[in-house]
């Protein structure tokens, strides 16, 4: 699946202050997948049971 600059900056955008905050709390190694996550229930309003559910478009854009 491919998702458009403005599908990401729409449902992928910035994590909150608060979701900022609480991956700061966590392990370096963990944050992008507890971004991804986050991201990922807000969108879909579910947690993904597979790293493969994750658009990779989405987590580049994360990740940056």
């Amino acid at each position: 699946m491919r998702f458009s600059l403005e599908a990401l900056t729409g449902a992928w955008r910035n994590l909150s202050f608060a979701d900022v905050d609480f991956g700061n709390s966590k392990p370096v190694g963990s944050r992008l997948g507890l971004a991804v996550q986050l991201k990922f229930f807000a969108a879909y309003g579910h947690f993904d049971t597979a790293a493969a559910e994750a658009p990779d478009e989405a987590v580049s854009y994360l990740a940056e």
